[in-house]
C-alpha cells in the first residue's frame, strides 16, 4: 500500500511524534517500513493543504491514501482560529477529490503544548497511529467500489 504522509515541521516535536506514530502503525500491520521518500514535509500547517493537492494533481506516484499531519497550538492572537480553521476546510475539499484517493486530516488543533504532547505517546493512542490506521481502513473500503457493480447497488 503506497500512502503519503504530508507533515507540518511547525512543532517539531510534536509533528515528529506523530509521524513516528504513523510509520510504527504501518510496519505493523505491513511488516515493512513506509517509504520514506513518500513522507513529505512543509513549512507549517497552512501549507499542507496546498502540498496534498499537488501530490493529487501532479504527482507521478499513484497513491493509495495520503494522510496530513501536524499541530496548531492556540496562542494569545486570533491565528488559531484562521489556521485551524482553513486547514480543516481545505483538507475537507481535498478528501472529496476525483481521483478518489482517500485524504486523511491529522492536524491537531490543541489548547496547549501539553495537551498536544499528550496526543504523540509512544503506543497505538498516538494521533498519527490512528490516522495511519484510518488510512489502511479507507483505502480497503474504497477498493470495495471496484468490485462492486451497479446491479449490487439498487
Amino acid at each position: 500500500m503506497r500512502i503519503a504522509i504530508v507533515a507540518s515541521d511547525f512543532n517539531k516535536e510534536v509533528t515528529d511524534g506523530l509521524i513516528d506514530g504513523a510509520l510504527r502503525c504501518y510496519k505493523s500491520n505491513f511488516g515493512n517500513e513506509l517509504d520514506l521518500n513518500f513522507v513529505y514535509k512543509v513549512p507549517g500547517a497552512f501549507e499542507v493543504p496546498s502540498f496534498t493537492n499537488q501530490l493529487l494533481i501532479n504527482c507521478n506516484i499513484k497513491f493509495d491514501a495520503i494522510i496530513t499531519l501536524g499541530c496548531v497550538i492556540k496562542g494569545e492572537t486570533a491565528h488559531f482560529e484562521y489556521i485551524s480553521e482553513s486547514v480543516t476546510k481545505q483538507i475537507m475539499k481535498l478528501s472529496l477529490n476525483k481521483n478518489n484517493i482517500p485524504v486523511l486530516y491529522g492536524i491537531l488543533t490543541t489548547y496547549n503544548y501539553q495537551q498536544a504532547l499528550d496526543r504523540i505517546k509512544n503506543d497505538n493512542s498516538n494521533k498519527g497511529y490512528e490516522v495511519m490506521s484510518a488510512a489502511i481502513m479507507m483505502v480497503n473500503q474504497f477498493s470495495n467500489f471496484k468490485k462492486w457493480n451497479i446491479s449490487q447497488l439498487s
